[in-house]
């Protein structure tokens, strides 16, 4: 599997960190040649502002708040792995890594992170999910050389 990122409008992130991310997650996700997950894959990535991603957020998951990322899935077979895109909220990520002290490059990575695991099929639904989702995303972030904050799961 191979996981490549195209920016829409401006970037938070610079191109050699959307690969690390790549590379950190082939690393931590790659399991035999008939995985699922196996092939090339292609992420858009947009930074938008609160009032964008709360439109997107009640639109597309009938809820009207804002949030920090949000991942949309355009396999037909969403367990057939990342074709997709991830928007993510400048204001929030900001927010949010000023209350975590942590680096917005940190948290913008997290964030990408946890939309492109999404689009790779992992989830949050349950306390099992979320044990196992929080462990990957810890895995990797300190992978990357990161400190990973409290995620502050929701489902």
């Amino acid at each position: 599997m191979a996981i490549q990122y195209t920016i829409e409008g401006k970037s938070l992130l610079k191109t050699a960190q959307l690969r690390a991310v790549a590379r950190g997650i082939e690393k931590f996700t790659t399991t035999s040649s008939t995985d699922s997950h196996a092939g090339d894959q292609i992420v858009g990535l947009s930074f938008v502002t609160t009032k964008t991603i709360q439109k997107l957020n009640k639109h597309y998951a009938s809820n009207d708040y804002p949030t920090d990322v949000l991942s949309f899935n355009y396999s037909a077979d969403k367990n057939k792995g990342a074709s997709g895109d991830i928007v993510i909220c400048e204001e929030i990520a900001r927010s949010q890594a000023d209350k975590h002290n942590v680096s917005l490059e940190a948290e913008l990575t997290l964030l990408l992170l946890h939309g492109t695991l999404h689009l790779l099929g992992f989830d949050h639904q349950d306390q099992a999910q979320i044990t196992s989702l929080d462990k990957l995303q810890s895995d990797i972030m300190e992978a990357l050389h990161y400190k990973y904050r409290d995620f502050e799961w929701s489902h």
